[in-house]
């Protein structure tokens, strides 16, 4: 148990001297500009830390960083030329709305977001929805989320094999 020092003593702990509470009050009220911040440091301290900034997501970097809807072994492509732009898009402002979550994600906030993406890509040619979809498994692993995605009628290993 630690002990409280009394209004005039002063502790040492660890090797530093720790002012008590009324010593400390009685130096910011001299000084009226340390009163704000004296006033958020307790504010801060008695609430615990800062929450941290999110942690960089490399592998979402890495999918934002690739041109999309390319023609590979497995996909010719986008069916139609104008297609790829909008397919793009939608791909990677699911990337980033994703990236923009705070830490950690919910795989609920992720979900809700690719089944967005998902709806997005509807109304474009089969080969080219399957790409968005294999996109959106790797999206959803790329922050961290390893169970099922919960996005298709089959499994995200089977969505993944589409076209090979």
């Amino acid at each position: 148990m630690v002990k409280q020092p009394s209004d005039g003593e002063t502790e040492v702990r660890a090797g530093r001297t720790i002012l008590p509470l009324p010593a400390i009050a009685r130096v910011v009220d001299r000084l009226p500009c340390l009163r704000l911040f004296a006033l958020i440091c307790a504010f801060v301290a008695a609430c615990g830390s800062a929450t941290p900034p999110p942690p960089s997501h490399g592998a979402l970097r890495a999918l934002l960083a690739e041109t999309k809807f390319q023609p590979t072994a497995c996909y010719r492509g986008a069916d139609r030329p104008e297609d790829q732009a909008p397919l793009e898009v939608a791909v990677n402002n699911a990337i980033r709305d994703i990236a923009a979550m705070p830490a950690p994600v919910e795989s609920g906030a992720v979900r809700a977001r690719l089944e967005r993406l998902v709806a997005d890509v509807d109304s474009f040619a089969t080969a080219d929805r399957d790409q968005a979809y294999q996109y959106a498994i790797r999206i959803w692993r790329a922050v961290g989320l390893h169970e099922e995605t919960h996005l298709f009628a089959r499994d995200d290993a089977s969505v993944l094999r589409l076209g090979c």
